[in-house]
């Protein structure tokens, strides 16, 4: 429920957010430093030092805190650098300034906030990370609802009441020693040599970095694209996150011995998100048929990002780091595929739905083979087929984009 929480109302916070002004320059530069502010914590924090807490190679206590401090200073300089780039594309007003400032401050709290989360999921504890972005997307959800007068604002407005929810559930955090049992009971030296970390390290940031340098393409398209990609982003993240944040750390954490559970719970929830992607196209088509592609390849990320989620989780448990390597190949050619396309007329926000869709389903696809899952490896196979049609079929055709 938690889980459930969090997700709806950073839904309704998206809705309020572009319900009266619509997208703009100023959504556009919130979600970019957002997601970039974001982006050592996913690289570091949920891509190396969650599963070093899982896999046999534990990381040590000293190791572990590092995280805890560099991983909110590289945040910082994340969206440092986003700025710099926003300016370079002359996309930052002088009222843009206070956006900048603000986004930076809430990416070091989330920073610390999910490093705190992680460590307390490692050891079965769900209901932290299924709840870290609930009191900040909840109080987000209400000042937007106040009527600003411009886009700039609202977004303003808006990242000052996550930047102060984030830091009042971080207090709470401390209080109530949220990981710190984990933390603490981590060795004080490896068990043995091994290179674990640069697997994992490696993964993420060629994942996560990737898809970012997609974000970054994708701002040399006219204002508001990036925010209109942002829209199914968060639905995908959303429904992957409810379902998966809150049951996977029951089933999968340190002590876990067997897949079969894992697998079991990616069937039921790989048919239920399939089900209701299904209908969902199909009144997409028919309601808004200009849109129906973009509705089919939204379903089909709906069931590779679930697939991808669980599968990348029982990798870390059950299968040596090195396994990591299988998927690292995929971004990149997929972001090599972006910046050949994006020289078409036809490239547009179907093609980056469909690159970020393949991500998932791709990586999903080798996982699950190196699991031993077959019926979950043909099922985002064939998705990962469509995914592919649909984007050259988009290039092919402008008037898609």
């Amino acid at each position: 429920m938690l889980s459930l929480a969090s997700q709806v109302s950073g839904l309704l916070q998206l809705a309020a957010l572009l319900w009266r002004h619509g997208p703009s320059n100023a959504t556009d530069a919130y979600f970019y430093l957002f997601n970039l502010g974001n982006l050592p914590t996913q690289i570091l924090i949920v891509g190396v030092l969650y599963p070093m807490l899982l896999s046999q190679d534990r990381v040590t206590r000293k190791g572990s805190e590092r995280f805890g401090l560099w991983v909110p200073v590289s945040a910082l300089a994340a969206v440092g650098v986003g700025a710099a780039w926003l300016a370079a594309q002359g996309r930052v007003s002088e009222d843009l300034v206070p956006i900048l400032g603000l986004a930076a401050l809430n990416a070091v709290v989330q920073a610390r906030l999910w490093y705190l989360a992680v460590a307390a999921e490692a050891d079965g504890v769900p209901h932290w990370v299924a709840a870290i972005a609930l009191p900040a997307n909840a109080l987000a959800t209400l000042v937007v609802a106040f009527p600003w007068p411009s886009s700039t604002a609202t977004v303003t407005a808006m990242l000052a009441a996550l930047a102060a929810a984030n830091t009042a559930f971080l207090v709470i955090f401390v209080r109530r020693r949220v990981g710190r049992t984990v933390i603490e009971g981590l060795p004080a030296a490896p068990a043995r040599a091994h290179v674990a970390h640069w697997w994992f390290l490696t993964k993420s940031f060629v994942g996560y970095g990737g898809l970012m340098v997609v974000q970054s393409l994708a701002l040399v398209l006219p204002p508001s694209t990036l925010t209109l990609l942002t829209l199914p982003m968060k639905i995908v993240g959303s429904v992957s996150a409810t379902f998966v944040n809150a049951v996977m750390p029951l089933i999968v954490h340190q002590n876990t011995e067997s897949p079969i559970a894992a697998r079991r719970f990616l069937r039921i929830l790989g048919g239920i998100i399939g089900a209701v992607s299904l209908f969902g196209s199909a009144g997409g088509i028919v309601f808004f048929p200009d849109y129906g592609l973009h509705f089919v390849a939204v379903g089909l990320w709906l069931v590779a990002s679930a697939s991808a989620s669980v599968s990348q989780r029982m990798m870390f448990r059950f299968l040596p780091p090195s396994a990591s390597r299988i998927t690292i190949v995929v971004v990149p050619l997929i972001v090599a595929a972006v910046a050949l396309s994006i020289q078409s007329e036809g490239f547009g926000l179907l093609a980056l739905l469909c690159a970020y869709a393949l991500v998932d389903a791709a990586s999903g696809f080798l996982v699950l083979l190196s699991l031993g899952d077959r019926l979950m490896a043909i099922v985002t196979g064939l998705i990962s087929l469509g995914l592919v049609t649909i984007w050259v079929f988009s290039l092919m055709h402008p008037e898609l984009a």
